[in-house]
């Protein structure tokens, strides 16, 4: 019994310190105050789309005029977007296309790590900025039924939006709306 219980202790406080490395979780918000010009940021960490590989962030600065702010997906991979319109959404039927602020995509690699037997690959994300408005994002947390599809050159990626399980996107951009 004291065994157990010390393996159970030792195994919980494994989990939590796992858990405490690396970035933020998925949908965290921060709010910063740039030192170069004092403009106020509220920046979400990309959470995921329920079932997909695709993860969606927000960012709005003070400076940007109020009802804009910037969207962007992540897709896990070294993938290259495919030409505009390639972020898509279906809005309860409706279909509604976007068109990347980016020239060029970012590609960042996460890295690996091993804790407590657990070991966790280093993977590549690709990414792109959509320029939005606010009037959309509401009309996304709003939905019944939310569809997201990324094109990309040699594929597509797809994910449910419209999900509040822990960590999805809808969640974090339900958070964001209060924030702003």
């Amino acid at each position: 019994m004291i065994i157990a219980r010390a393996f159970l202790i030792s195994l919980i406080l494994s989990v939590v310190t796992l858990a405490s490395c690396g970035t933020q979780s998925p949908g965290h918000i921060t709010q910063a105050i740039s030192s170069f010009d004092g403009s106020k940021q509220l920046i979400m960490e990309p959470a995921w789309l329920y079932s997909s590989i695709i993860k969606l962030a927000l960012f709005k600065s003070s400076k940007m005029p109020n009802e804009k702010l910037i969207l962007t997906a992540v897709v896990r991979g070294s993938h290259i977007f495919d030409d505009d319109p390639s972020l898509h959404f279906n809005i309860d039927g409706e279909t509604l296309s976007l068109s990347s602020i980016d020239r060029l995509r970012d590609i960042d690699t996460s890295e690996g790590f091993t804790g407590s037997g657990f070991y966790v690959a280093p993977s590549n994300w690709s990414s792109k900025d959509y320029l939005v408005d606010v009037s959309f994002i509401e009309k996304i947390v709003a939905a019944e039924d939310v569809y997201v599809l990324v094109e990309l050159t040699d594929s597509y990626a797809e994910g449910v939006f419209s999900n509040d399980a822990p960590i999805t996107a809808r969640q974090a951009f339900k958070d964001f709306l209060r924030q702003i």
